[in-house]
């Protein structure tokens, strides 16, 4: 994870002008919170914040919560801050969330987007549903395996691998949660680029350019085949999963 952590960190300047994926996801993940049956004053954990999409959005529809906005890259965290501290029910920590230093119970814990870099989603999962209240829900969206087909298909139309992480499937989340009252939801969203060049630029900017481990970088050319193959303006997609688990 400490690669994950430094990309990140890097990231946490430019992070806002380039996450419009991770802004829509957090909007659909905070939809949900209406659904939830949470106490009046929930006590509220955050895991992965960055600089605060989901955050500000807890805030808005949780106006009694207390919440702990917590993410694995100190910058993120301070940023975060920055657009939230003055907010005197948010507190703010620097942790790796699938390895929380945090103590209590919460009657709601959420991420979004982030799941995905987790070493061990199952193990990750039943640590964070340990920390729920009776009846605590635990609310986590992440990237499925269709996540940027179509980048993979233009590497595999050459015989090259595209050097992206590998992603879970439905089957492989709905098996990672702990015992509950478990859903999934899904959702497909396309994001537009100028470039295949742009695209990958973007995953910079935000800290997720992490290659999948052992991954060697293209040689120029091969590169320029896959960029060619993805053509101009290239539609991206996502595929996004709302993980939904309550504990009994």
């Amino acid at each position: 994870m400490r690669d994950v952590a430094q990309r990140f960190s890097a990231a946490a300047d430019s992070y806002d002008a380039h996450s419009a994926a991770q802004r829509h996801a957090a909007q659909r993940l905070a939809e949900h919170l209406v659904r939830c049956r949470l106490p009046p004053r929930p006590r509220v954990l955050e895991i992965g914040c960055g600089t605060g999409h989901l955050t500000v959005l807890l805030a808005q529809q949780l106006p009694g919560a207390q919440i702990l906005a917590t993410d694995l890259a100190p910058p993120m965290v301070a940023a975060c801050r920055r657009r939230l501290g003055n907010n005197p029910r948010l507190a703010f920590v620097a942790m790796d969330g699938s390895r929380p230093a945090v103590k209590g119970k919460f009657d709601l814990i959420c991420g979004n987007l982030v799941a995905q870099w987790f070493d061990d989603l199952p193990a990750a999962f039943a640590t964070l549903a340990a920390l729920l209240a009776p009846s605590g829900v635990m609310l986590m969206s992440l990237p499925g395996e269709k996540t940027f087909c179509e980048w993979r298909a233009a590497h595999a139309r050459h015989g090259l691998p595209p050097g992206t992480r590998k992603l879970p499937t439905r089957d492989d989340c709905l098996a990672a949660l702990p015992p509950g009252e478990n859903t999934l939801e899904c959702e497909y969203w396309r994001d537009q680029y100028a470039d295949g060049l742009a695209f990958l630029r973007s995953l910079r900017a935000i800290g997720a350019d992490t290659p999948a481990a052992g991954h060697k970088p293209l040689a120029v050319g091969q590169l320029r085949r896959v960029l060619e193959t993805l053509g101009v303006a290239p539609q991206l997609t996502y595929e996004f999963f709302l993980l939904i688990h309550q504990r009994k």
